[in-house]
């Protein structure tokens, strides 16, 4: 779990990965691999998330971590584990899906928006709390949060792009959740997955600037 996080940290991005076809994930994974993603979460109203969770996390072992998203409850977050999800994302705190992550040492990243949600998510023993959605109040509602919640560590989910992902983590988060922008349906529809490895590069080249 501390290793997760630490690659998260250090890495400072985890792809969020939604509706796609069991098909596409392999040459999804290694255009954002070869763009310097270390880490992916495939969230769990995808069709075939269990499979492609476990395919993944067997072909990229050590050089991606592959997690689970949209992990609403301790149902979802058994099922993710059982197919070898490394870490566990959810939009909500629950405290079921982060005791069943932490008793398998898995990291548990629960979502919360307000003082309040992301105390409780600490108090429950998240080590990590997703800011979600950031879109909707920008790099200064953070910035604002982290005043009184100093020692709390961010990872920034919500209308990230690479033009913006740096306000973020220079507003106070560790770390930044990006989906449509990078993992682009329609280029991946069209097989065009060297735009997404370039889009891939152009991002970590933003966060690490």
């Amino acid at each position: 779990m501390h290793d997760i996080l630490h690659r998260l940290k250090q890495s400072k991005v985890v792809a969020i990965i939604r509706g796609i076809e069991p098909l596409q994930a392999q040459p999804l994974f290694e255009a954002l691999a070869e763009g310097g993603i270390k880490l992916a979460e495939v969230t769990l109203n995808t069709p075939n998330a269990l499979q492609i969770i476990h395919e993944m996390r067997g072909k990229y072992e050590g050089r991606m971590a592959v997690g689970a998203g949209t992990v609403l409850n301790a149902n979802h977050a058994d099922e993710a584990l059982r197919a070898g999800a490394q870490f566990l994302i959810s939009p909500n705190v629950d405290q079921g899906m982060i005791a069943t992550a932490l008793a398998h040492q898995v990291l548990p990243i629960p979502g919360a928006l307000t003082p309040t949600e992301i105390v409780q998510a600490m108090n429950f023993g998240a080590p990590i709390v997703k800011l979600f959605p950031c879109s909707s109040f920008g790099p200064s509602y953070l910035k604002e949060l982290k005043g009184p919640l100093s020692e709390v560590e961010i990872l920034a989910v919500g209308g990230m792009t690479k033009d913006n992902a740096a306000s973020y983590l220079e507003a106070g988060a560790s770390s930044i959740g990006i989906g449509g922008s990078l993992v682009s349906l329609s280029e991946i529809q069209q097989g065009n997955y060297t735009s997404i490895t370039k889009y891939a590069e152009q991002l970590m080249a933003a966060v690490n600037q």
